[in-house]
C-alpha cells in the first residue's frame, strides 16, 4: 500500500475514533447535564470576571462543570487561592486532570456537582445552561454563606439579583458575565450596576 492511503486512512481513522469518544462522553454524562454540552469559556471572559471576585490566597475557588480546568487554572494564578473542579464529561474531566498535573492547590473531582456541599466557597463559578439555573439558584441560596460570591457564564440566576453585569471588549465573546454576592443578591434584595464597555 502506498504511503500516502496509510496517512489518509490513519488521519480518517483517527478522526472516526475521537468522534466516538466524544459522543459517548455525552451519552455518560447525559444523565447529569441533559444534553448540555461542554463548552469552554473564552480566556477574556475568565480574566474580566476574575477581577471582578478580587480573592486573597487561600480561599477557596469552586467550578462546577469545570470542563478543562481553565478557570481553575486562570483563578489559581490570579490569586493564588485553592481551587476545586467538579465535572462529569470524562474527556473533559481527563483534559482538567492533565493540565492541572503538578499544582497541589487544584483538585479536579469526576463527581456530580449536585451531591456536593459547596458551603466552604469563597466563589462559586459556573457556565450552565437556563434550564438548571433556577434548580442551581435554589441550591447556592442554601449552602453559601454570606459573603459568598457566584460568577455564572451566560446566563443569570433566575429570581437573584446580579451585584454587577459584565461584558468583555469583543465582538465574539460579548455575552454577560454575572456576579452575585451573598446575601445582597438573593431574591427581594436589589442592587445592580451594568458595565458600561460593550
Amino acid at each position: 500500500m502506498q504511503t500516502w492511503l496509510i496517512i489518509i486512512f490513519t488521519i480518517v481513522g483517527t478522526a472516526a475514533v475521537l468522534k466516538l469518544l466524544h459522543a459517548f462522553a455525552i451519552i455518560v454524562a447525559y444523565p447529569v447535564t441533559q444534553g448540555a454540552m461542554y463548552t469552554s469559556t473564552a480566556r477574556v471572559k475568565i480574566h474580566k470576571a476574575l477581577d471582578a471576585v478580587v480573592m486573597k490566597p487561600g480561599k477557596l475557588f469552586v467550578d462546577i462543570g469545570c470542563g478543562d480546568g481553565r478557570v481553575l487554572r486562570e483563578a489559581r494564578k490570579h490569586y493564588g487561592v485553592i481551587c476545586h473542579g467538579f465535572e462529569v464529561n470524562p474527556i473533559a474531566f481527563l483534559k482538567a486532570l492533565i493540565f492541572t498535573i503538578g499544582d497541589k492547590n487544584i483538585k479536579v473531582f469526576y463527581r456530580n456537582f449536585w451531591r456536593v456541599d459547596l458551603r466552604r466557597a469563597d466563589v462559586v463559578a459556573c457556565y450552565l445552561f437556563p434550564d438548571v439555573m433556577w434548580r442551581l439558584g435554589m441550591k447556592l441560596a442554601w449552602e453559601l454563606v454570606p459573603g459568598a460570591r457566584v460568577i455564572s457564564f451566560n446566563f443569570p440566576i433566575p429570581g437573584w439579583k446580579p451585584q454587577s453585569v459584565l461584558r468583555v471588549e469583543s465582538k465574539l465573546h460579548n455575552d454577560p458575565i454575572y456576579i452575585y454576592h451573598i446575601p445582597e443578591s438573593l431574591p427581594g434584595r436589589h442592587s445592580v450596576s451594568i458595565d458600561p464597555k460593550p
